[in-house]
């Protein structure tokens, strides 16, 4: 099936993914991500969070278990139509050597320059775009290394807001950047909530706290789950990784 759009939800159902001559990673893992929800997925390293949105976009099927889209197994789709509709930010960004216009470009070669201004004004992009002497023609060298670790990530969501996608997800796209720059990956976030259903991965907890709802995962296992106040209350693991990044804050700020 060709793969356009969902209108409901995409549902988890009782997953388990192992790598070959290996332990499962994920166990009998269940959730329900509902359209146009912002979900956070947490939890320490080697909790099996990239391995599960490698499961979601396709990238590795389950041992076990299915994923519906709207209570059709993504299997039943045509695989490359349906990572058309997903978005991707990875820790880096990763960009061309190459003008912005040409980076943004490669996500959808029929872009408009009109199109690329608008997703780079929702990516909080378009202003310091605009201040280089070169605006969007302006290259940014191999992996983006002319631009600032904040401006790379921005141009990179750009990138991904280009294709329209049905699911946008961040893969620990805001651990390497500055406090200043996070916020403005947060407020990009608010501006595109509702208009597409995203996932966020992230260490950094500060960028989640907004989500709708938070996944803690531990060995594969989803062990809580709410709002960022809901989970905080409750006092078990999440509040004490909220705990953990607050004091490591403060040893460094003094250091």
């Amino acid at each position: 099936i060709a793969f356009k759009n969902f209108n409901k939800s995409i549902k988890i159902n009782d997953i388990s993914f192992a790598y070959p001559n290996n332990k499962a990673v994920i166990n009998n893992l269940s959730l329900q991500i509902k359209k146009g929800q912002m979900i956070a997925i947490v939890g320490e390293s080697g909790t099996g969070k990239s391995t599960l949105i490698d499961v979601i976009m396709g990238f590795n099927d389950p041992t076990s278990g299915d994923i519906l889209i709207d209570d059709t197994p993504l299997k039943k789709y045509d695989i490359n139509s349906y990572r058309e509709k997903i978005g991707y930010v990875p820790q880096g960004g990763d960009l061309f050597n190459a003008s912005i216009t040409q980076n943004i470009k490669w996500a959808n070669e029929k872009a408009t320059n009109e199109q690329i201004q608008h997703v780079c004004k929702e990516a909080y992009a378009d202003s310091f775009i605009k201040s280089f002497p070169y605006s969007y023609e302006t290259l940014v060298g191999d992996r983006g290394v002319r631009l600032s670790g904040g401006q790379l990530q921005r141009i990179a969501l750009a990138r991904a807001l280009i294709r329209e996608p049905e699911i946008l997800i961040l893969d620990e796209a805001t651990s390497s950047l500055d406090s200043k720059s996070e916020k403005n990956i947060q407020e990009a976030l608010n501006t595109i909530a509702r208009k597409t259903t995203i996932i966020v991965i992230a260490h950094r907890l500060s960028t989640v706290k907004d989500a709708d709802l938070i996944l803690v995962l531990d060995h594969g296992n989803v062990v809580e789950q709410g709002t960022h106040s809901e989970l905080l209350s409750e006092g078990g693991t999440y509040a004490r990784l909220v705990s953990k990044q607050i004091v490591g804050l403060a040893e460094r700020k003094r250091q």
